[in-house]
């Protein structure tokens, strides 16, 4: 299990809770969430996540990490003060 903060990941069952309540992830939400958490206090950038995530055939120029992004950031931030992740200016996420 991968911990940072409040945020539990749970690699056997691929899921995460927050504060001890459970969030509901789709498949990439939760490969994006993994990638992250293996880089605590990292500045990860789209370009990265990308080649993570997808084969190389996979157009670089499309919205869909942002998309990936803004959900799982919804979700985790869901009734907390505290926020696992923030954009910096341009496509990076930390």
């Amino acid at each position: 299990m991968g911990v940072i903060g409040d945020l539990a990941r749970k690699p056997v069952n691929r899921t995460a809770q927050r504060g001890g309540k459970a969030i509901s992830l789709t498949a990439m939400e939760y490969r994006v969430l993994e990638y992250l958490v293996h880089r605590p206090r990292a500045v990860v950038s789209k370009t990265e996540l990308i080649e993570h995530l997808y084969d190389y055939n996979w157009e670089r120029f499309s919205n869909v990490i942002e998309v990936y992004i803004s959900a799982l950031r919804h979700k985790l931030n869901k009734g907390s003060s505290r926020q696992p992740t923030r954009p910096l200016r341009g496509p990076v996420y930390v």
